[in-house]
């Protein structure tokens, strides 16, 4: 018996450098995954696939009928030419299309008929090759039924050697810079695209330090980001923003931070239309506002009421519209609520995320208020998660702009606009760099 080790870059290259190397008879006898390269872990991964042939054994070619061979009198080459199949349906033919790993080895049936004896008239030789083909279906079948009875999960998983399985009950060790991100809050799928991101860049590195370290993943980071500033110049037409979301995220104290920054930035007209008339003090709350900053406030009740509100502000550059908060289990809340916001009215729907929410609830809210059209993402609270890696899992999902992030109660102070940069630097715990917009 001849064994070789291969290292390819992946399991269908070495597939390919086994078989030009051993034939089409070798048996894979061990996979595993290596890692070369001057950063150790941090290398790029290679596949070891250890093989071996055993010189000794040769397989029978398989012999062709002619439609000229319509003899009676050899049995044994009939069942030969039963038992091989057909060229252009070899199970190496089969192999190659299938997706390369590892599999258990199966012992195949053998065909019903290869072990009658006797003679036996053979038919018309277009009469046969039908037989022959309808057997070779028979049993492919015959395997894709076993194969869908076995454990895919075992499948899926190459053969490990005894020695260098793991124990019971303990996973093979994280990539260390997706173990780094993992620690700031960000998932382990996200942390895997970032450190796929930086690979290149960390082996091509000399005297890396930890400064270094954070500067390529803040960069890396800062590239899955988009953002929106709404109010770096004023609007060449009128604008108007709704800000929509569950209870309790502060869309009436971010409207009035929007509100107050566009008036220190830009001056002009800015018109407040409420609709959240369900909340007690709702409409006080923000009427106080409006006094303070000398703005209109309109107060609707019916999708009717808004039209026409939006008709006295037309000469506004900035319309902002508060709503009361929806329960995103409420399905007939939010339809209500998309009666008023109607993509024809040109309205830009907000929606408001507290960042302190778990983050399979922020997808919940995301897909349920999808029923309106959501411009850009706002996220409130930032000041008190201790780590903010669900903006990046949010973000990299759904890549919805971000408007707006707010870190506290003051108006105007806690409102930041930042840039994809601000938004990597905050999530690596570098709070210094962000400003206030």
């Amino acid at each position: 018996m001849q064994v070789k080790v291969f290292e390819a870059k992946d399991m269908t290259t070495g597939l390919k450098m086994v078989k030009e190397a051993l034939g089409s008879d070798a048996l894979i006898l061990s996979t595993r995954t290596i890692r070369n390269g001057t950063f150790g872990v941090l290398g790029k991964p290679m596949m070891e696939i250890t093989a071996a042939v055993d010189n000794n054994w040769q397989e029978p070619a398989p012999e062709r009928r002619t439609p000229k061979a319509k003899t009676s009198t050899r049995p044994a080459r009939s069942r030969q030419r039963k038992a091989a199949p057909q060229p252009e349906l070899t199970y190496e033919e089969l192999w190659s299309q299938k997706e390369p790993e590892p599999q258990p080895a199966l012992t195949y049936p053998k065909p019903a008929n290869q072990g009658l004896k006797g003679k036996k008239k053979l038919p018309p030789a277009g009469k046969d090759v039908q037989s022959e083909l309808a057997d070779l279906r028979s049993q492919v079948k015959g395997l894709a039924h076993r194969l869908t009875g076995l454990d895919s999960p075992a499948l899926r998983s190459p053969y490990v050697e005894p020695e260098f399985a793991l124990p019971a009950g303990q996973t093979a060790p994280m990539d260390p810079v997706t173990g780094l991100l993992t620690g700031y809050g960000i998932n382990q799928e996200t942390a895997q695209v970032v450190a796929r991101f930086t690979r290149e860049t960390f082996e091509n590195a000399r005297n890396l330090d930890g400064a270094g370290l954070t500067a390529i993943l803040r960069t890396a980071i800062a590239r899955l980001f988009s953002t929106v500033r709404l109010l770096d110049k004023r609007p060449q037409r009128q604008r108007r923003i709704a800000l929509i979301g569950p209870t309790g995220v502060g869309k009436t104290t971010t409207l009035a931070k929007i509100a107050a920054h566009y008036l220190s930035r830009h001056g002009g007209r800015i018109g407040l239309i409420t609709i959240d008339t369900y909340r007690i003090a709702a409409v006080e709350q923000l009427k106080v506002y409006g006094e303070i900053m000398r703005l209109p406030l309109e107060v609707v009740i019916t999708p009717q009421e808004l039209e026409a509100a939006l008709k006295r502000f037309s000469d506004a550059d900035l319309v902002l519209i508060d709503t009361a908060g929806r329960s995103p289990k409420n399905g007939l809340d939010l339809q209500e609520l998309a009666t008023f916001l109607r993509p024809e009215l040109g309205i830009e729907n907000h929606l408001l995320l507290s960042a302190t929410t778990r983050e399979r609830e922020l997808e919940d809210t995301i897909r349920r208020f999808s029923v309106l059209p959501i411009s850009n993402f706002i996220f409130s609270k930032i000041d008190e998660c201790d780590q903010l890696g669900v903006l990046l899992n949010i973000h990299y999902k759904n890549d919805t702009p971000i408007s707006f992030l707010t870190n506290g109660q003051r108006v105007p102070e806690d409102l930041l606009m930042p840039a994809p940069a601000d938004i990597a630097a905050l999530i690596l715990n570098d709070h210094g760099s962000l400003k206030h917009g």
